[in-house]
């Protein structure tokens, strides 16, 4: 079999334009930092990756410049999927300024999202956010005025109200991990948490996307 390794240059570049990406991480746990930076390094000198969907549930960054603010410069993002944005300015500041569309759900319904997304389910059936600002009847869960499309729905289910969030493919899942070997087996011993990584994997194989893993060794 081919080795799977590869240097972080050539893994972006299997970004397609028009991806939905999806980030595995919790503040700076467990982040791909190496892997942002080449996002945004290589969208700063050649125009791509672009219009990308940037997904992901907790808040991830230093309320500065890591992390998820490397997708803070216009023309990377179409739309940003996000449980949690107060650790990345950089991408309040496009949501703010309208150059972005934007959502904002539940962090627990963002997590039981990618494991359906990776079961294969048109999406989540919950009570959670009834009555919140994500509630169709309110705003659904948009931030700002260029954010239109309805990704919650208002269902009645077995006679009671529920929402409905859709699913999504996940074309790119980014995670990091401590120790891969040539095929692509990755093992975590020395992340501080797991995170969603293995879901965002599973939902990426089940949309024929990808999987890039920021490793610290073979």
């Amino acid at each position: 079999m081919k080795s799977k390794v590869i240097t972080a240059e050539a893994a972006v570049k299997l970004i397609k334009n028009g991806n939905t990406v999806s980030v595995a991480g919790f503040v700076g746990l467990s982040n791909p930092e190496e892997i942002l930076q080449e996002v945004e390094r290589q969208f700063a000198e050649t125009g791509r990756p672009n219009q990308l969907t940037l997904v992901h549930a907790a808040g991830q960054g230093d309320g500065k410049d890591k992390s998820l603010n490397h997708f803070g410069r216009e023309g990377l993002l179409k739309r940003v999927i996000g449980g949690h944005y107060n650790l990345a300015p950089k991408l309040g500041k496009l949501i703010v300024e309208n150059k972005v569309e934007a959502y904002n759900f539940p962090q627990g319904v963002m997590m039981h999202l990618f494991r359906n997304i990776a079961a294969g389910k048109p999406g989540l059936f919950t009570h959670v956010g009834l009555k919140t600002f994500v509630d169709p009847r309110i705003e659904g869960g948009k931030l700002n005025e260029v954010t239109r499309e309805d990704m919650v729905e208002l269902i009645q289910l077995a006679g009671k109200e529920q929402l409905f969030y859709k699913a999504y493919p996940v074309h790119v899942a980014i995670i990091r991990g401590t120790t891969a070997d040539e095929n692509g087996n990755i093992s975590m011993e020395k992340e501080g948490v797991l995170v969603e990584a293995v879901n965002l994997a599973q939902a990426a194989k089940n949309s024929d996307g990808i999987v890039i893993v920021q490793v610290e060794r073979l």
